[in-house]
Parts: C-alpha cells; sequence; structure tokens
C-alpha cells in the first residue's frame, strides 16, 4: 500500500490559484472600465442637469426682464421666492453688474457681494476675453456639501438702456444653487447596482470556472494521479482512465504506455532475477554479495539454510549480524575479513577458515572473495563464495592414512618374504636333521625321543610363522590387487590367526559361529578382510586389558551374507553411536587411535553395496552387523 499523500496547502490547489488568477485579471480589467463608466455616467448627469437648469433660468431670466421694463420690479421677489421652493432648489439670488445681491431667497446673502476670485463662475465670465455665455454651471462646494450652481447672465439690451448705464455688457446675474442629493442617489444607486451586477457575474464565472476545472480539470487529472499512485505502490495493473478528449486523455495514454514498458521490463528484470536466484540457488556453495557496509545484497539457499533463520530475507542485513552464519572475519582467519581485502586491494582474495560445528568438529572453508566493479571501475560489492572443504580434507587425510597403510602393506610383504625365505631354510634343516639321526649312530631311547619332541616343536613353529606371513601377505595385499571369489569365514578365521597374539595377551576368548554353505563374493579379499580387521580391533580395545569374550557369527540373511562382532566391553554412549563413523572421531586416548578405522570401514561396506549397523549402550558391550549383498542380489560385492 503507497502511503497517502499529504493534503495541499489551500493556497496551492489549482481551483484556488486558477479562480485567484480570473478574479485577479477581471479586477485589473474591469477597474479601468468601471471607473471610466463612473466618470462618464457623472458627467451625463451633469450634462443633463446642466441642460435643464439653463432653459429654466433662460426662462426665468426673460420673465425677470419683462417685469423690470413692465415697471414691476416688486414681481422680482415673487419670482425669486417661487422659484426657490421648487424642489431641489435651495436658493435664488440676483446680483448686479458689480456682484452684491439684490435679490435673495436666502436672507443670508441678501446685500452681499460676492469676491469673484473665489468665485468659480465669477472667474468663467470675467476671465473671458471674447465675452462670456448666457449661461453657465459648475458643482461648487457650499457649507461643506456640493451644490450645482447655474449663472444666467441678464445682457444690457438697447431697451435697458433707459435705466441701465449703456457702456455695461450685462444688468445683472442670476445665481441658482441646486441641490445634488437627489441626482448623488440616483447616481450611486446605479453604480450600486452595476457594482452587484458585476458582483454577481464575478461569482457565476468562478462557479462556472470551478465546474468546468472540476469536469474537465482535476477528474482526468485525478484519474491520471490515482492510477499513478497504484503504480507507485506495485499495481502494475492499473490504467489510467479518462473518457473525454484532449491534453488529459493524451497524458493518461501516454503514462498508460508508460506502464505498460514499465511493467514489460519489471517482468523481464524480475524473470531475469529469479533465473540468476535459481542459478545461484542450485550451486552447494554458500554465496553472499555484500556492498561496502557489509550489508547483504543478495544471497543463495546454502548462505540462508546456514544461518539460524533459513526462511528470513536477510538482505539488507550486514554480515556479521546474521547468526548461525559463517563468519570468516569473528574466526580470527589469517589476514582479517577477505571482504575488507577485496575492497582495500581490488583483487580477488583467498582464504581457508576453520570453525568448530555444533557438534564439536572443525567445519574447514575455503573462501573466494572477488570485486564486484561500477561503471567508474571503483569495487562497488564484492561476491564471497564460501566452500565448505571439510570432506574433502577428510578424504585426503584418509588417503594420506592409506597411502600409510599401503606403504606398511608393502614393508609387511618385504618382511613376510625376508622371514619365509629363513623359515623355509630352518624347516629343511629340522627335515636334514631327522633324517641324520635315523641313520647316525644308535641313540639312546631317551635322547632319540628328546630329539624328535624338540624337532617337531621347532617345525610347528616353523609353520605357525609361514602361516602367520601367509595371512599377513592377504592382508596387506593393495586393494584392487586383484578380484577373487571370497570366502568370509576364511578371512574371519585368517584376521583372528594374525590377531591371535593379541587375544591370548589381553585374555579374551574367541567364539566363532561360522556359517556352513556360505556363498563365496566375487571381490578384493583384502577390503573384505580391512571389515573384519577394523572392527574386532576395536573390539578387542574396547575390552582391553580386563578381558572378555569375542563373538563372531556369519550367516546368510535373504540376499546377503551377514557377518556379526560382538565384544562385552566398554559399550559406546548413546549420544556418541551416531557419530562412530565420522573421520576422526574417536573416544580413545590422544595416540590410541586415528579415528579413520570405522570411517574406513563405512565407505568399505558401502561401496560393497553393503550396510553396517551399530547396537551399543555404556557397560553390557557393543554389536556390530555387516550386511555384504552376495551375487545376483543387485550390490556391489
Amino acid at each position: 500500500m503507497p502511503h497517502p499523500d499529504p493534503p495541499i496547502p489551500l493556497r496551492h490547489r489549482l481551483t484556488v490559484r486558477l479562480t485567484a488568477g480570473v478574479i485577479a485579471v477581471l479586477l485589473l480589467i474591469g477597474t479601468p472600465f468601471f471607473l471610466a463608466f463612473h466618470r462618464l455616467l457623472r458627467a451625463q448627469q451633469l450634462e443633463a442637469r446642466a441642460e435643464a437648469t439653463s432653459s429654466l433660468s433662460r426662462v426665468v431670466a426673460d420673465g425677470l426682464r419683462s417685469a423690470m421694463l413692465a415697471g414691476e420690479p416688486h414681481l422680482l421677489d415673487e419670482a425669486v421666492r417661487n422659484l426657490s421652493e421648487q424642489q431641489e432648489v435651495e436658493r435664488v439670488l440676483l446680483l448686479d453688474h458689480r456682484g452684491r445681491v439684490s435679490v435673495s431667497s436666502d436672507p443670508a446673502y441678501e446685500g452681499r457681494t460676492l469676491d469673484r476670485e473665489q468665485e468659480h463662475l465669477c472667474r468663467v465670465c470675467h476671465d473671458s476675453a471674447g465675452g462670456a455665455p448666457r449661461t453657465w454651471s459648475a458643482v461648487t462646494e457650499l457649507g461643506g456639501r456640493d451644490v450645482y450652481r447655474a449663472a444666467t447672465a441678464i445682457p444690457n439690451e438697447p431697451r435697458c438702456h433707459g435705466c441701465h448705464d449703456a457702456a455695461t455688457r450685462t444688468n445683472g446675474i442670476m445665481l441658482i444653487d441646486l441641490s445634488l442629493g437627489t441626482t448623488d442617489g440616483r447616481f450611486f444607486a446605479g453604480m450600486g447596482s452595476m457594482l452587484a451586477l458585476g458582483t454577481v457575474m464575478v461569482l457565476l464565472t468562478v462557479v462556472v470556472l470551478v465546474w468546468l476545472l472540476r469536469r474537465m480539470v482535476h477528474r482526468p487529472l485525478g484519474a491520471v494521479v490515482s492510477a499513478s499512485r497504484s503504480i507507485v505502490g506495485g499495481d502494475l495493473d492499473a490504467r489510467a482512465q479518462v473518457e473525454a478528449p484532449g491534453e488529459f486523455a493524451r497524458l493518461a495514454t501516454h503514462v498508460n504506455r508508460m506502464t505498460d514498458h514499465l511493467s514489460r521490463s519489471l517482468r523481464t528484470v524480475e524473470t531475469q532475477r529469479r533465473d540468476l536466484q535459481s542459478i545461484l540457488d542450485s550451486v552447494d556453495d554458500e554465496i553472499v554479495v555484500l556492498d561496502r557496509e557489509r550489508r547483504v545484497i543478495a544471497a543463495n539457499r546454502a548462505f540462508r539454510r546456514r544461518s539460524a533463520e533459513p526462511g528470513a530475507d536477510l538482505t539488507g542485513r550486514r554480515c556479521h549480524e546474521i547468526s548461525g552464519a559463517t563468519n570468516p572475519c569473528a574466526g580470527g582467519g589469517p589476514g582479517g575479513c577477505p571482504v575488507e581485502r577485496v575492497f582495500e586491494s581490488g583483487r580477488l582474495n583467498k582464504g581457508i577458515l576453520s570453525q568448530p560445528n555444533s557438534d564439536g568438529n572443525d567445519r574447514v572453508i575455503e573462501i573466494h572473495a572477488s570485486p564486484l566493479r561500477g561503471p567508474d571501475g571503483e569495487v562497488t560489492r564484492v561476491v564471497e563464495v564460501r566452500r565448505d572443504i571439510s570432506e574433502r580434507r577428510q578424504m585426503e587425510a584418509v588417503l594420506a592414512h592409506s597411502e600409510q597403510l599401503a606403504s606398511l602393506g608393502l614393508l609387511a610383504s618385504g618382511i613376510s618374504h625376508e622371514i619365509n625365505n629363513p623359515l623355509g631354510a630352518i624347516a629343511t634343516s629340522v627335515e636334514g636333521l631327522r633324517r641324520r639321526i635315523d641313520t647316525a649312530a644308535p641313540l639312546s631311547e631317551e635322547t632319540s625321543r628328546d630329539l624328535g619332541r624338540v624337532l617337531e616343536r621347532i617345525g610347528r613353529e616353523v609353520e605357525r610363522g609361514r602361516t602367520i606371513t601367509h595371512r599377513l601377505l592377504k592382508v596387506a595385499r593393495p586393494p584392487g590387487a586383484g578380484r577373487t571369489l571370497v570366502d568370509v569365514n576364511v578371512v574371519i578365521e585368517d584376521i583372528l590367526g594374525i590377531l591371535a597374539h593379541d587375544l591370548a595377551r589381553y585374555r579374551i576368548e574367541p567364539r566363532l559361529r561360522l556359517g556352513s554353505a556360505l556363498p563365496t563374493l566375487p571381490g578384493d579379499e583384502s577390503r573384505v578382510g580391512q571389515i573384519v580387521m577394523n572392527v574386532t580391533l576395536n573390539a578387542i580395545q574396547a575390552m582391553g586389558e580386563r578381558g572378555g569374550t569375542l563373538e563372531i557369527a556369519t550367516s546368510l540373511e535373504q540376499d546377503a551374507i551377514r557377518i556379526e562382532i560382538a565384544d562385552t566391553g566398554c559399550g559406546i554412549a548413546p549420544g556418541l553411536v551416531k557419530r562412530i563413523f565420522e573421520p576422526f572421531f574417536t573416544t580413545k586416548p590422544a595416540g590410541k587411535g586415528t579415528g579413520l578405522g570405522l570411517f574406513i570401514t563405512h565407505q568399505i561396506v558401502t561401496e560393497l553395496g553393503g550396510t553396517i549397523r551399530v547396537k551399543s549402550r555404556s557397560g553390557p558391550g557393543t554389536r556390530v552387523t555387516v550386511l555384504l549383498p552376495r551375487p545376483g542380489s543387485g550390490g556391489r560385492p
């Protein structure tokens, strides 16, 4: 399972960033348009107000002029008051050409003279070189608030010259102050409506944008991300499903193609890895690949089997931390750790390590550490091959022992020949003495009898010596010197004859129960004799100075010749019986045995196709049973 992705911060989410970007663009574009529209609308409203006020001013000015020409000036006050009472009209002022207020609807302005330097409308008229317009207007501030002031000039027409100086251009100015409250309310209401409509449009744009993003971006992108997450988690069968055409569908197609290629590549790599692991596992030698941190990169079955955790995954663990595995560093081998030496020298390193087994025997291991180099030629890993050569060393020792025995056999053969020659001369001399005694001067009966007994004893001992040397020659014959028909009973009798002195010295009574009519075995008589010799010698040594009984029996059992050798010696502890056939294992004191006798016996019996069993316990003695297959039974005699 892949780890869940952490939540994306809100400010980093695609929807939020795109929405914020769209809003920013809309504001960036809409704000100037909004301000321009604001100014345009304000200008239009003021222009409309100016036209309406100008028309009203002209009408009122014409009425005032008519009243003055008619000689009814009292009508001016009435006209000004009527005009000031109209809606939105705050005050009406009549100014003479000097700027003094002649008539005012607001008593506060009665008799005041307006400062033309401060009044904007005054400057419009007085600053104009080509003559002022008849009607003009502007927004001005009065009492802390804006009012719309319209000014209408009352020209000095010829018909007015009777009362006014003909040199002046105007007879006066009529000022009308209009409130902007209603106008501003309508203006701001319109602007608010427009702003609300813009806000609604922006919100609708955002909603539509979010919906489009979810449908056209989030959904296909989510499918691609979900498939990618499954692929990262190891599910190479996951595919991105994007139905709508477009860029995301193309992206999903490429992701799926990449996944297919990755899946094929991984399957190929996994197949190659399994094949390589199978090859490594088929090797009986321990193979392990280590990196510079001495961590296990790969190991075969033999290495895992030697560890205390044969079913565990050892990848990533340090080699010296794996219990039960061969540890050349801890073994104190010459030169230290072979892997360390390879990393230091960059060359193949070999070594021999001896470590005790759980059963107490030494396990001899041959180690080959080879460098693995990276692309730059630097040693990055080491392949260590560990071969158990304990059996080979044992066989070498057995071979050396066999060569010693062969040398002893040759020596015994030479000695036997050398002994046989004087024995033959002695026998001839005894026979000659007998004839001489018979033909010599008459001897007393007693002397003749004594000499006869002496010569008979000499002849008997000579014959006994010749028999011993003959048997010794047969036993000392090198293996494979010749195949004959072997009579097991004769071989047993010959071996007991050779060991007769030892049996007599240790007061051991031999008891033979040899079966009759046993078939002969085609093979090497010396090898069968070595089986009997080794087992019998072990029995004699087990009884030792205490003496005892040695029983040897032969019989025919189904398809094999059965040889049983039993003694009344000290026996073997139950825990050691299964180890007596191991090379160099012995319970005898140092110098009393090599530990190879029963090992060689087991090897010979196995080569002959037979079996050997041992039944023993401490005290009552030991019984060894050897079964040798007879001809035609399928064994290898």
